[in-house]
C-alpha cells in the first residue's frame, strides 16, 4: 500500500496548490472567495502551509479508513478509487476555474445537481468544450500518470530522508498556526474535501426540500386580503440580457410587440433592475418565496411560498414550465409546482421515470397546455394565478427557436470585433429574445380583455462578449450576467379598476431594484399583504426604500456596473 498512499497523498497536495496557479495562468481577474492567492505576506504564505499540512492530514485519515478493509486487495481498490476520483475532481475544478472563475463551492454543487438532463449536459459541453479543455484533461492525466509511475521511488526518497521531511512538516505547522492560527478550513482544503462539504451543504438543502415537500400545510398569515384580479400572471424568463432587448434602446429591434405594448401604455419595462445572483439554481428560491439576499440560513420552511400566499388568498394556482421537472426534493421550482392546484412539465415519461425533458422544446408548447386550463379549469374560480418557466436564452440558442423564427442573421450584427462564430453566436442569441418576444405576447393575448396582470423577469442575464466572456456563472460576475428586464403589463380593465397602482409603476420604472425582492411587489399589484410582506421592499410601492445590492461574495452591484 506504500506507493497507493505515496500517490494518493502528492496528487492531494498537487491538488490544492494547482487551483491558485490555475487562477494566475488563465488571467482569472475576480479570484473566488474559494481560492487563496499567490504567497505575497505571511498571510497568504500560512494559507499555502496550512493548505499541505491539511492535505497530508486528509490522506492520513483516509489511510486510517483503509483499516476498515481487511483484505488488501479491498485496500488497494479503496485508494486507486480515491486516487481517480481526486483526478476527476481537479479535472472539474481546474475547467471551471478557466472558464468561468468558479470554484468547487456551495452555489457550483446547487448548479450541478440542478442539472440532470442529458440534453442540457451535451449543450453545456458543446459551448464550453474547446481545445483549452482538451489540454486541461491530458494535463492532468499526465501528471497523474507521472505520479503513479514513480510513486514508489518517491516513497523510497521520503523514507531514506524522513527525519528532513518530518522538520519540514513541522516547520510547515508552524508556520500555518503563526500565520492563519488555524489548521484546515473550507479555503485551505484540497478539492477532495471541498467537494466532501459542499456534498455536506447540498444534502442539508436536499433535506429541508424534503421537509417541505412532505408538509402540506399553509402556513401563510395574511394580514390584508383585498385580492379581487381575477388573472395574475408571473412568467420567469431563462438568460436574457435587457442589453440585447429593443425595447431598451439597443441596437436590435428584438422585442417589437412588447415595443407595441410599452407604447399603448399597457406595458412598463423598468431601467434598473437586477437579478441578485447569475445563475438559476441560486435565484429559483428568492424568486419564488420570501428569502432574499441578506439570507444566511438554509432552512427553507422559514419563507412562506409566493404560491401558498395567493392559494391561501382565494386563488387556484397553475404551474406551466418547459424545463424539466427534476426530482422535487432538488429543485425549488419542482418543489414550487408540488404547492399548485395544476401543474404541466412539457415533457415526455418514459417507463418508470418521473420525467425527462427534452430541452430542445420550444416554449410554445406551453400554450395549448394553457388554453386547456382557460378552457376547463379556469370557469371553477374567480380568482387564478398562472406560474410559467420558459426557456427564453437558454444555452443552445438556436435549439431555443422555431425556423420561422430566424429574424437575426450574422450579417446583421453591429458589434466592433466581433469574429463570424462570434457573430453567428450573438444572432442566434437575438433570436431566442425575438421568439420571447412572441411567447410573452400570446400569453398576454389570452388575458388582454380580463382583468388581469403580468410580470415577466429573466431569472439573470447573459454576458456576449462585453467584458470578454460569453455565458454567465455565479461567480466571476460581470454586469451583463446580472442586468435584466423587469416587465409589468396590464390590462385595460386592471388599469380603469386600479389606477394608483398602475400611477406608482410608472413612476418605479427607473428606480433601483434586485429581484430577490420581487414577491413583494408581485403582492402589491394583487392587493395581499402578509406577515412576511414589507412595503419597504416593493419597488411599486410609495414606501419603497432602495438598499445597497450585493450580487455575490460582497461585490457590490454599483461598483460592478462602474
Amino acid at each position: 500500500m506504500k506507493k497507493e498512499i505515496t500517490a494518493l497523498s502528492i496528487l492531494t497536495i498537487l491538488s490544492a496548490l494547482l487551483v491558485p496557479i490555475t487562477c494566475v495562468i488563465c488571467k482569472v481577474d475576480k479570484i473566488p472567495s474559494e481560492v487563496i492567492y499567490l504567497p505575497t505576506s505571511l498571510y497568504t504564505f500560512g494559507q499555502y502551509a496550512n493548505l499541505i499540512v491539511t492535505a497530508i492530514l486528509v490522506t492520513f485519515v483516509f489511510g486510517l479508513f483503509s483499516l476498515l478493509f481487511y483484505f488488501e486487495k479491498l485496500k488497494k481498490i479503496y485508494f486507486i478509487f480515491l486516487y481517480l476520483l481526486n483526478i476527476f475532481i481537479i479535472i472539474v475544478e481546474i475547467f471551471c476555474l478557466s472558464k468561468f472563475g468558479l470554484a468547487i463551492s456551495p452555489p457550483m454543487t446547487s448548479i450541478m445537481a440542478d442539472t440532470n438532463n442529458f440534453l442540457e449536459v451535451k449543450g453545456f459541453f458543446q459551448t464550453y468544450f474547446d481545445l483549452s479543455a482538451i489540454l486541461i484533461i491530458t494535463g492532468t492525466l499526465l501528471i497523474s500518470w507521472l505520479i503513479w509511475h514513480y510513486s514508489q521511488k518517491i516513497y523510497d526518497f521520503v523514507e531514506n530522508n524522513k527525519k528532513i521531511f518530518i522538520g519540514i512538516f513541522i516547520a510547515l505547522v508552524a508556520l500555518s498556526l503563526y500565520g492563519t492560527h488555524k489548521i484546515g478550513g473550507l479555503t485551505c482544503s484540497p478539492p477532495i474535501m471541498k467537494t466532501i462539504y459542499c456534498a455536506k451543504y447540498w444534502l442539508k438543502v436536499k433535506g429541508n426540500l424534503a421537509k417541505l415537500s412532505s408538509d402540506k400545510t399553509n402556513r401563510v398569515e395574511i394580514t390584508k386580503n383585498n385580492a379581487d384580479t381575477p388573472f395574475a400572471i408571473f412568467v420567469i424568463g431563462e438568460s436574457e440580457a435587457r442589453h440585447f432587448m429593443g425595447m431598451y434602446n439597443t441596437k436590435y429591434d428584438s422585442t417589437p410587440l412588447c415595443n407595441r405594448l410599452i407604447d399603448s401604455g399597457n406595458m412598463f419595462a423598468f431601467t434598473d433592475t437586477i437579478s441578485m445572483k447569475s445563475s438559476t439554481a441560486q435565484v429559483m428560491t428568492p424568486l419564488l418565496s420570501f428569502m432574499d439576499n441578506t439570507t444566511e440560513t438554509t432552512d427553507l420552511t422559514k419563507f412562506d411560498p409566493i404560491v401558498d400566499v395567493f392559494t391561501k388568498a382565494g386563488y387556484q394556482a397553475f404551474w406551466i414550465s418547459n424545463h424539466e421537472k427534476i426530482t422535487k426534493d432538488l429543485s425549488y421550482a419542482t418543489y414550487m409546482s408540488t404547492r399548485c392546484n395544476y401543474s404541466t412539465f412539457t415533457a415526455k415519461i418514459s417507463g418508470n421515470t418521473e420525467f425527462t425533458s427534452y430541452l430542445c422544446l420550444k416554449d410554445e408548447v406551453m400554450l395549448p397546455h394553457l388554453d386547456n386550463y382557460i378552457k376547463n379549469q379556469v370557469p371553477q374560480k374567480d380568482k387564478n394565478l398562472f406560474c410559467f418557466q420558459i426557456m427564453g436564452s437558454h444555452i443552445r440558442y438556436p435549439d431555443r427557436y422555431p425556423d420561422s423564427f430566424r429574424h437575426f442573421k450574422a450579417s446583421d450584427i453591429k458589434e466592433d470585433g466581433f469574429k463570424d462564430n462570434q457573430k453567428e453566436l450573438l444572432a442566434s442569441y437575438l433570436n431566442t429574445i425575438y421568439y420571447t418576444d412572441y411567447i410573452l405576447n400570446e400569453i398576454i393575448n389570452r388575458f388582454k380583455d380580463q382583468e388581469a396582470f403580468l410580470v415577466y423577469v429573466s431569472d439573470h442575464g447573459e454576458e456576449m462578449w462585453q467584458a470578454g466572456f460569453q455565458g454567465h456563472g455565479p461567480t466571476n460576475v460581470s454586469k451583463y450576467m446580472v442586468e435584466i428586464p423587469l416587465l409589468i403589463w396590464v390590462s385595460d380593465k386592471y388599469k380603469e379598476k386600479n389606477p394608483q397602482i398602475v400611477e406608482q409603476i410608472k413612476e418605479a420604472i427607473n428606480k433601483p431594484f434586485m429581484t430577490d425582492n420581487l414577491v413583494h411587489v408581485i403582492l402589491d399589484l394583487a392587493k395581499i399583504e402578509t406577515k412576511q410582506y414589507d412595503a419597504t421592499k416593493s419597488v411599486v410601492n410609495e414606501k419603497f426604500i432602495p438598499r445597497e445590492r450585493v450580487v455575490v461574495d460582497g461585490l457590490k452591484y454599483e461598483a460592478l456596473r462602474k
